[in-house]
């Protein structure tokens, strides 16, 4: 079974069609179309959108009229005639939740590499098997790509042993995040040794000398190379602690409740998830606690709802069309046969200068 080209978000029903007529072309559907909520289903859109695909596709008479109760029946292949009978990058895109359940940068980094591709005639699948973060995946894993036989593949929040996998395997891939050590393959992710290290500086600036980091008790690599980013600031007088919460709001207010007890108390607070951010934003007024005037807050990652807060959150923040690009550039390397697609592996973000940062108390 080959990856099924998924529509991008620019031109929905314009989008179904062209999809549509690929998986048509391909053989995918033969004789009847599936059923109208399968269809909303594989394409990831309203039935709405799905059924006005399907009107375009029966004036362009690759469709049968509807009938009563029926499946539509396929009576032609235009993209066949057109001799359009593939797409050049067929992309997998290997995830650890479902689409809807991914963070809204990363949803917005797909729906552009999705444009990026389309433009190009090709198309984007994504997968979020429930074994993807097992122990020992790799059978799996083979089975499901042999299955697949994408172009190229995308790992995104992928454990050391998928990325071990496609190490051995010499599988096109590029890793949307931090390689684990010993792994040599293509990667792109912020740097947020780097990043942290910033943000670090800018609180020191500013006179904060005692800074308590927030960072999730799941190991992720991005996260440990941001808290040795701010651990290895090196300026003089600066010390930082690290809070480890366990993924809950209540969990995020206990550490922070611990922290304000410390004799010096932190004069900032570092978070690495937007979510740890807006807790802390909300948790520190219930308790009287005036950012910044009383404790300065920064925020490494950015997600949308950080702008409705007030204060203007400080922090950080990455193009998804920007890094979409440099995605699919990579891709289409990696694709043709190159294994070092070349480029610089860390994207540098955007300082948003906010309102949550002052001088320390």
């Amino acid at each position: 079974m080959t990856a099924s080209p998924m529509p991008s978000r620019g031109n929905l029903v314009a989008e179904c069609v062209r999809v549509m007529q690929l998986r048509i072309a391909a053989g995918e559907w033969r004789g009847l179309l599936p059923g109208e909520r399968r269809l909303a289903e594989a394409l990831q859109v309203g039935r709405d959108t799905v059924r006005l695909a399907v009107q375009q596709l029966e004036r362009e008479g690759v469709l049968g009229t509807a009938e009563a109760g029926s499946r539509r029946r396929i009576v032609g292949a235009p993209l066949a005639e057109q001799g359009i009978d593939k797409w050049p990058l067929r992309i997998g895109l290997l995830a650890h939740r479902r689409l809807e359940q991914l963070p809204q940068p990363v949803l917005l980094e797909i729906d552009r590499i999705r444009d990026a591709l389309a433009g190009r005639n090709g198309s984007l699948e994504v997968f979020a098997p429930a074994w993807y973060e097992q122990r020992n995946p790799a059978k799996r894993l083979a089975a499901m790509v042999a299955d697949e036989r994408c172009s190229a593949w995308v790992l995104l929040r992928s454990s050391a042993a998928v990325q071990e996998w496609f190490s051995r395997s010499g599988r096109p891939c590029l890793i949307r995040g931090y390689p684990h050590p010993g792994i040599d393959l293509p990667h792109l992710d912020v740097d947020w040794h780097a990043t942290a290290r910033h943000a670090a500086g800018r609180l020191w600036r500013m006179g904060h000398r005692r800074v308590a980091v927030l960072s999730p008790a799941e190991p992720l690599k991005g996260v440990e190379a941001a808290v040795r980013g701010v651990m290895e600031l090196g300026e003089p007088g600066f010390e930082a602690t690290t809070l480890v919460e366990d993924g809950s709001t209540a969990g995020v207010i206990r550490v922070l409740r611990r922290a304000l007890k410390f004799s010096p108390a932190p004069s900032a607070i570092l978070a690495t998830r937007p979510r740890q951010a807006a807790t802390a934003l909300t948790w520190l007024a219930s308790q009287g606690v005036k950012v910044p005037q009383d404790l300065s807050l920064i925020c490494l990652a950015w997600e949308p709802f950080l702008d409705h807060l007030v204060p203007e959150i400080s922090g950080y923040r990455i193009d998804p069309e920007a890094v979409a690009k440099l995605v699919v550039r990579r891709l289409e390397r990696l694709a043709a046969g190159d294994t070092n697609p070349g480029g610089n592996a860390w994207i540098s973000p955007l300082t948003v200068k906010g309102e949550s940062v002052g001088p320390a108390a």
